[in-house]
This record gives structure tokens, sequence and C-alpha cells, in this order.
């Protein structure tokens, strides 16, 4: 019974020095692999500096350089194991069976009885001159058996090996998480900073067919504007690139300077840019360089060397105006008296960045000749510069704005972005308008009531109109003539809108129906007391609408010429604005807005509504009438527009020029190119599906082989042609 309690108990020791040894060794490994990490981490931290100063080498100097790095970092991990090893290297052995005996007796409660450790030590030593009683016996294997059956000793040895490896696990984690996040940062920051293979918009340009050409090989580096916040952005040999318009493109070659045009993609072909858009200087080592400005519109830069070519089309991307909404206060409201406070709220985006925002309050005063307008800005904000999404408030108060009965505060919230342009317009909202009632307002009047006009917005728009106009007007010897016919256009369908809003206010006061815009001729049917003549209106002769019994003008026709005047002013307006001519449009647009005041000046009548008159179509609904035994004629089928026919014609060619091309050098394979990037490049604005698609048959044909499909494809786009799949319910083979 003594040698079966005595074996058991060496056992149990011997387990447990086991699980100390592990434990030790584990973490002398843990800290051998936190040194290694720990001193990667500081070398690539060293190398990584020159990348923060911008001063890293070209990585397409070759592999020599990183296959010195990555020695470099294998050998300093070896020296640094071997180190740690030979200084824990006391850790690595085995701890004696009386040190586990003693760690096995502080594991449980109460004071150690050592009784362990004496067994330990008379049981080992073979000359000692005693050996282990009986009673030694049991209570050494009592100690142990009480520390095995209460799992004292397992809780305690998972405690000691988390206290052992927690600090160097926690290390090694970390580290191998912030070197691998480093590597993928250094990575982005290096392909960004140096070598950017995709543009701006994170699009990798389709590659040439022939990576030399007759050129050599190109290098194009695009410059972004510094308010947009882009890096620069590098290509190798493209035949195409995105790039915001104002950024500059430099492209550089080797060899003697060829002949290049710049042309704009689209226009006549005998326009081309202005000479100094383009500007060729030499190079570096013997090269030449070439630098041009993206534009709103895509240009074709052409470079000739002999019988050689390369064409280069850069699709310049247009910053939009910020896009603003106003959130609060969400809907027009009159007041009483001029006091209270007004929470305000709003929002804009950018797709490159809001720079400021604010509130712009326009305050209309008076009326008649002693009318007067001001503008007071609110709230304002600035933002940082990559901002793409805005958001600020503010308050109204309108006692601080000094408001009288009458007076109307028209609320806008405006932002802007980064582009230094000083004459860039401002991103606007929708407009809110508040009122101060008149005294008059509030007398009793018992009729049923009719909602007045809204004659108060339309004189505040006809005057903002009348103020962009002039503004264009001072402007437009500045601009370039299709600048000022587009401004004039959009002008000119706001004055289009206002002028179908009085329309409506006229034809509500005279028949209580609307639109002003449908035909009115004598005999007609309708008593509309109108009649249109070349598009304008004027006041009927036979109509008794708005008349008095009497037979004397009614105070309705009374504020209905001033309206009518006002009517036919904007028309004016419009047609000068329509033909881009602002200067003629402004006098038209004074006449309108003078006779906008005098119809707001006249008397305000609220009167009885009348229900809408119901004309019902006997014959139609009894199913009567009478057949004429005669049909009507087919329509004739739209033409192909002559634009989709000459760009079918072109792709045509293409497909030619794809089949005859058996020379060695391909020339017809690259006019075949050139042809599609042109074709691509005309229909980015007009057609993307069908640009999308050329896209495509760009990317077949710089990878080589057939290219049947995408041809075909394109086709089908260009002529809205839909294949639909077949089902397993079809019936018959494919159309």
């Amino acid at each position: 019974m003594t040698t079966a309690l005595a074996n058991a108990t060496r056992a149990a020791l011997r387990d447990t020095q086991r699980a100390l040894t592990q434990q030790r060794r584990g973490r002398v490994l843990l800290l051998t692999a936190a040194a290694m990490l720990g001193a990667v981490l500081l070398l690539r931290l060293l190398l990584a500096l020159p990348l923060l100063a911008r001063t890293l080498p070209r990585p397409d100097a070759g592999d020599g350089a990183s296959t010195v790095v990555m020695l470099a970092v294998a050998a300093l991990s070896v020296l640094v194991a071997v180190a740690v090893l030979r200084a824990r290297r006391a850790e690595w052995a085995e701890p004696p069976l009386s040190r586990v005996a003693l760690w096995i007796e502080e594991q449980l409660e109460g004071t150690p009885t050592h009784a362990l450790v004496t067994w330990t030590e008379l049981a080992g030593d073979a000359s000692a001159s005693l050996a282990p009683n009986d009673l030694l016996n049991q209570a050494a294997s009592g100690i142990v058996a009480r520390a095995a059956d209460a799992g004292t000793l397992p809780r305690a040895l998972s405690r000691r090996r988390w206290t052992l490896w927690r600090g160097p696990l926690l290390f090694v984690a970390g580290a191998t998480v912030l070197l691998f996040t480093g590597e993928l940062w250094l990575r982005g920051a290096g392909a960004r900073t140096i070598r950017t293979v995709t543009g701006f918009d994170g699009r990798t340009p389709p590659a040439p067919a022939s990576p030399k050409g007759g050129l050599g090989r190109l290098r194009i580096r695009v410059e972004a504007p510094r308010y947009a916040g882009i890096p620069d952005s590098v290509f190798e040999d493209v035949s195409s690139l995105r790039a915001l318009s104002g950024s500059r493109v430099v492209v550089e070659g080797e060899g003697l300077g060829p002949d290049a045009t710049l042309a704009i993609v689209g226009a006549d072909s005998t326009r081309r840019a202005a000479p100094s858009e383009l500007s060729t200087e030499p190079g570096t080592s013997d090269g030449w360089r070439l630098r041009l400005v993206a534009q709103d519109v895509p240009l074709a830069l052409t470079m000739r060397r002999g019988e050689a070519s390369r064409l280069l089309i850069v699709e310049g991307v247009r910053d939009s105006l910020p896009r603003v909404s106003l959130e609060a206060p969400a809907r027009d409201s009159v007041f009483r008296e001029p006091r209270g406070v007004l929470p305000l709220e709003a929002r804009a985006t950018d797709d490159w960045g809001v720079a400021s925002a604010s509130f712009e309050l326009v305050v209309s005063s008076g009326e008649g000749e002693r009318f007067t307008v001001r503008t007071v800005h609110i709230g304002a904000r600035q933002f940082a510069p990559t901002a793409r999404r805005a958001n600020w408030r503010g308050t109204l108060d309108l006692a601080a704005l000094g408001l009288g009965p009458g007076d109307v505060v028209h609320l806008r919230a405006v932002a802007r972005d980064a582009h230094p342009l000083a004459t860039r317009e401002y991103g606007t909202s929708e407009t809110r308008a508040f009122r101060i009632a008149r005294p008059a307002e509030y007398d009793s009047v018992a009729v049923e009531p009719a909602p007045p006009p809204a004659v108060d917005s339309s004189l505040l728009s006809q005057r903002m109109l009348l103020m962009l106009t002039e503004r264009l007007d001072a402007r437009q010897k500045r601009l370039a003539r299709a600048e000022v016919l587009r401004e004039s256009l959009r002008l000119a369908r706001d004055q289009q809108k206002l002028r179908l809003a009085v329309g409506d206010v006229v034809f509500q006061r005279l028949s209580g129906e609307s639109s002003a815009e449908h035909a009115h001729y004598a005999g007609d049917g309708h008593d509309h007391g109108v009649d249109q003549q070349g598009g304008k209106l004027a006041m009927s002769t036979n109509s008794s609408t708005g008349m008095l019994e009497e037979g004397n003008d009614s105070p309705i026709v009374a504020i209905n010429k001033p309206l009518l005047e006002a009517y036919n002013a904007m028309w004016d307006a419009g047609r000068a604005l329509e033909q881009g001519d602002p200067h003629a449009a402004i006098p038209a647009m004074r006449r309108a807005l003078e006779a906008i005041e005098r119809s707001r000046a006249a008397t305000r009548l609220y009167l009885r509504g009348r229900p809408p008159q119901v004309i019902v179509d006997l014959a139609k609904v009894r199913l009567t009438g009478k057949d004429t035994g005669q049909t009507r004629p087919r329509s004739s089928r739209l033409a192909i527009p002559t634009v989709s026919a000459q760009r079918d014609a072109r792709l045509v060619a293409v497909a030619a020029q794809l089949a005859q091309d058996t020379s060695a050098a391909g020339n017809g394979t690259r006019m075949a190119r050139d042809t599609v990037l042109l074709l691509r490049a005309e229909a980015l604005a007009e057609d993307p599906a069908f640009a999308a698609a050329l896209g495509r048959l760009l990317d077949a044909m710089g990878a080589g082989g057939d290219v049947t499909n995408a041809l075909v494809a394109a086709r089908r786009v260009l002529g809205n042609v839909r294949r639909t799949e077949l089902t397993p319910w079809s019936n018959g083979g494919p159309p």
C-alpha cells in the first residue's frame, strides 16, 4: 500500500512539473515572437518615413530593393530571436520537484505544512539516511488528492498560464494586426502618391492594343485641382482617362517631340482648342512633354511623328454645384405681428466638398414707387474642404429685421464649394416666404371665401429673374457664347414657368378655370373673357365675364388688365431669352414687374366660390353616334435619327477595318480603336448606354481575340434592340 501511494504521488508531481514546464516554455516562445514582431514593426516604420515625406524611390526601379528589405527583416528577426532565447535560457529548463511540491501546497487553503516538500526531498534523495514513513506517505498523498479532487490544481494551473502568457500574447496579437493594417495602408499610400493605376473615380482606363505603338511608351500624369483634395494620378500608355475639369494633364515620352493637336470631341472639325491650352516643352532624359488642361467637354489629343500617330481622349468631369435642401421651416407662413423666432435647419451635399453655407433672406418692403428689396445673410458656417455632407442650423428673429405690415421675407439656404473661381455660383434650396399681414386683411365679409392668388410670390420671382438677367447681361462679354446661351435658356425656362402661373391667376379670376396655355378663339364655345393672339392674351370685346350688370368694368377686370400686361411682357422676355439675348429681355421684364406691382396694389376682393361646370356628352353616354365608314390612315414610322445612322456606319467601318487588317504593324486595328474612342467620347453625354457598350468593346479589343460579340452588342444598344432570353416555356427557336 505504501508503494502504491508513493507511485501515485510521484505521478501527480511529474504531471504538474510537465504542465509548469510547458507554461514557462510557452512564455519564452511568446516573448521571442513579440520581440521579433517589435523589431519588424520598428524597421517598417523606418522604411515608411520616406513615403510619408513623399521621397520614396520609384517602385518600378526593380525588385532588388524589395529583396534587400526582406533579407534585412529576416536577419533582424533571427538575431532578435537568438538574443531572447539566450536571455531566457534558465526559464526553458524544468523546475525541480521540490519547487513543484511547494507550489502545490501554496495553492491549497490554510498554512502550508511542507509535508509534500519533505516527502519529495526524502523520496528523491537516495543517499539520505531517512526514508519516508507511512505517516509521511499518507500526508503527501492526502495533499495531492485534496488538490486534485477539489479542482484546485487545474484552476491554479489555468490562472498561472493566463498570468504568464497574457502580456506577450496581447502584444503579439496587437503587433500582428498593426503590421497587417499598416502594410495595407502603405501599399495604398504608395499607389496613390507614386504610381496610381486608376483614375480619381476608381475606374481603370482601358489599355491600348499596342503598348509601344509608334511613339514609344507614354507616361501620363494628372494633377487635379488642389481644392478637390484628389492625389495625383499616373498612367502608363492609356488611350483614355477621366479627369476633373481644371486638372492639368502632363504627357511625357521619349525621343523627339511629336506634332500635337487638341480638338473638342463632338464639335466641328475646324474647331480646335486655344493654343494656350496645349504647350510643348522639353522633358527629362532627352524626352518631350505636353501639358493641357481638362475641360467640361471631352478632348482629343492627337500626337504624330512621321507616319506613326497616337490618340488620347481626356474625359472632363464637371464640378457640380452643391445640392441644398431647406429642412426647417417646412412651409410658408403669414404672421399677424412682426415678432417671433424661427428655427432654421438645412443640409447640403457636394461631389468634392462643401466649403461654406448660410441662410439668405430677401426682404421686400413698401409698395408702388417706394418698393425696396434688401438681402441679409445669417447663420454663416465654414466647413472642412473634404466635407461631402454639411448640416447647419440657425435662428431667424423677425423682430430684428424691422418688418412692417405687408413686408415679405423670402428665405433660402445657400452653399458654396471650394472652387476657387470668384464668379462661381451658389447652390440654392427652395424658397420659403413669410408675410406680415396688413390691417385691412382682417375685415369680416359674410361670403364664402375663395383663396387669394399668390401674386406676391410672382412679384419676388420676377424681380429675382430680372436681377439674374441683368447680371448675365453684365457678364456676357467675358463669357463664351455657349455659356451665355445655356444660362439664357435656363432663365427662359424659369420665365415660362412664372408666365404660366400668372396666366392661371388670370383665368381663375375670370372663369374659374386654368390654364392660359390652351387655345382661345372666337366662337369656341367657351366664355373665357380673353382671346389668344400670336401667343399673347387680350381682353375679349364681346365677353361678359368679369362685367357688372350696369355694363361697366368690374374691379376684377381692373385687376386682370395689369396681369394681362405682365403675361404679355413675360412672353416677349421669354422669346428674347430663348434667342440668347438677355439685353433685349430686360425692358420686357421690367414692364412685367411694374404690371405685377400695379396688380398687387389693387383692392383685394374675396369672391364666392362656384362649383365647376360639368359637361356631359349625351351621345357618348348613350352609345349613339354616326359611322362614317372611313378608316384613319396609318401614321408613318419615324426614320432613324441621322446621328444614329452615322454612328452605325462608323461601327460598320470599324468592323471592316478589323476584318481586313493583316499587316504586322496592325495599322487598321489602331485606326479602328481610335474611331471607337472618338465615338465613345461623343456619346458620353448623349447616350450613356451606348458609351458603356463601346467601353466593353474597347476592353475586348485590348484583350485581343474575337470582338464580334462586343461589336454586335454595341450595334444593338445603338439601335435600341433588346434580345429576350429564352425560358423553358418558350416555343420555337431564337428570334
